[in-house]
């Protein structure tokens, strides 16, 4: 469900969303984030500074990469490789636990 929804003076639409990320457990080698997102909502360009896990546990996915995608959907995995910037379109309402190595992080490309 949108946050809100506005018409800007070009009488254009737009949907504000809330994408949701917490970290839920941290050791001295990893850590997990806690991912969620809505319905049509979609992850900016983005890459994790160390290997990600992605354990999906609701919901579908589109998993865009320069050169290809990828489809995840509830009780799938799939391992994303350092730096490899990537996008998510939301097809159903999604969340997932991503494990990073302790010193990754998750960037956000312009």
């Amino acid at each position: 469900m949108p946050l809100g929804v506005f018409e800007n003076n070009f009488k254009q639409t737009i949907k504000i969303y809330i994408m949701e990320m917490k970290l839920i457990l941290e050791s001295k080698t990893f850590k997990v984030i806690s991912v969620s997102l809505e319905k049509g909502e979609s992850m900016p360009n983005h890459k994790a500074t160390s290997d990600a896990f992605v354990i999906v546990r609701q919901g579908k996915v589109k998993l865009i990469f320069d050169n290809h995608e990828i489809y995840l959907r509830q009780d799938s995995t799939q391992l994303i490789p350092a730096n490899e910037k990537h996008t998510l379109q939301v097809e159903e309402d999604f969340s997932a636990c991503i494990v990073l190595a302790i010193e990754g992080e998750i960037k956000f490309i312009k």
